[in-house]
């Protein structure tokens, strides 16, 4: 009789253990998105030109991601607009990846997570740089 209700305690710690595996994958990858998410737009925003603006976001996310291999090799990188590039303009990233559950052989269903990070963020208005092609410097905060 106590053998059963030993191996059923066992098996619902190791569930349980499982679960809050996946929880704590989905919440350290979230974590870092963030970061990523942030030191890309501190880099693209203090730019001085649309091109090297997205070069310099692609390098700071490189950066935040660089002992993280295994996931910086599946996360996906949605890039502001370098057309809209300019003094007060609105700059926004979206960063995703696809966090997959552990699998157990009893317990099936769990599937995958996807965690996905938006951030926004002016670029500097006293700075001098060159303009994207569709700049509308009157569609910017700075404006009025």
């Amino acid at each position: 009789m106590g053998a059963e209700s030993l191996a059923i305690g066992t098996l619902v710690l190791f569930v349980g253990m499982v679960l809050v595996i996946n929880a704590w994958a989905v919440i350290d990858t979230r974590s870092t998105l963030e970061a990523a998410a942030r030191e890309y737009l501190r880099a693209y925003t203090e730019a001085d030109d649309p091109a090297g603006a997205l070069r310099a976001g692609d390098a700071a996310l490189s950066d935040v991601l660089a002992d993280r291999t295994e996931l910086a090799q599946r996360v996906r990188v949605e890039a502001p607009d370098a057309a809209r590039f300019g003094p007060c303009a609105p700059a926004g990233v979206v960063v995703s990846v696809t966090v997959e559950a552990i699998r157990m052989p009893i317990v099936s269903g769990f599937g995958s997570h996807e965690v996905t990070v938006r951030a926004v963020e002016l670029i500097d208005a006293h700075q001098e740089v060159t303009v994207g092609p569709l700049h509308d410097p009157e569609a910017t905060a700075c404006a009025g």
